[in-house]
């Protein structure tokens, strides 16, 4: 007898902690990120060592139910570090790397805590200090969770792989990039 009366709470109690709660957080939301980019280009012949650096940026959406739309700016700037130093003149020269775009979330509604997977798509530009720069359009996926903390306010974290490539001087570089972020967001 304890042992079903153990279970149905057990089962009560998650019941209660895995309710949806899809419509209560929605809205209107302007939000700011910050954390760490991590860098690995790659062009023919020539082989680079990845490079992190601190990202910051912004972020404003709507939300509606499990999907939100937003639109995304960031910017990191990382050192080229050119693995062997030939005649190669891209080393130690600073890459300016921004990305804005729209990102497409969906959430796995719980009571406080949405997880939710992301997708994007945006224009990415690279600019090489004295070398030239360059902007295409990329993806990127991810996933990340926001912990709401009343009607107004949320706290997220984030990570996320973006895939570009940019034509600086004539040569294809590629910018497989992996973001790792968090910030807020106030709804409106």
């Amino acid at each position: 007898m304890r042992r079903k009366i153990f279970r149905m709470f057990v089962l009560t109690a998650l019941s209660v902690l895995i309710v949806s709660n899809a419509g209560a957080q929605g809205g209107f939301f302007f939000g700011i990120q910050g954390g760490w980019s991590s860098q690995k280009p790659g062009l023919d012949e020539v082989e680079f060592n990845s490079d992190r650096t601190f990202l910051y940026g912004a972020r404003v959406g709507v939300k509606f139910m499990m999907l939100a739309v937003e639109l995304n700016y960031f910017q990191a700037a990382h050192n080229l570090k050119v693995k062997e130093l030939l005649t190669f003149d891209w080393h130690d020269r600073e890459i300016d790397y921004n990305y804005l775009g729209l990102n497409l979330r969906v959430y796995i509604p719980l009571v406080l805590v949405h997880p939710y997977f992301t997708a994007g798509y945006g224009n990415y530009s690279a600019d090489i200090k004295d070398i030239g720069k360059d902007k295409n359009r990329g993806i990127n996926v991810g996933i990340g969770v926001e912990l709401h903390l009343g009607d107004k306010f949320s706290l997220m974290a984030e990570g996320k792989y973006h895939r570009v490539e940019v034509d600086i001087e004539d040569s294809d570089l590629k910018l497989d990039n992996y973001t790792l972020s968090g910030g807020f967001n106030i709804y409106f």
